[in-house]
């Protein structure tokens, strides 16, 4: 699998999550923690994406 495909497939997983949180909010409570959760892992996939890319990772 070359780098940008490895890229996109992470950048797909971040986009998931956020999508995940993003659902989250509309519950009653909101579920803060678990919101709070998905964002930084959202984070973290977009940037292992980026340095997959840059040939860092």
């Amino acid at each position: 699998m070359d780098k940008v495909t490895q890229a996109q497939e992470w950048e797909r997983y971040a986009a998931m999550d956020l999508d995940s949180a993003e659902y989250l909010l509309h519950m009653i409570p909101v579920p803060i923690e678990i919101i709070c959760y998905h964002c930084r892992q959202s984070a973290e996939k977009y940037l292992k994406g980026y340095l997959v890319l840059c040939g860092n990772l």
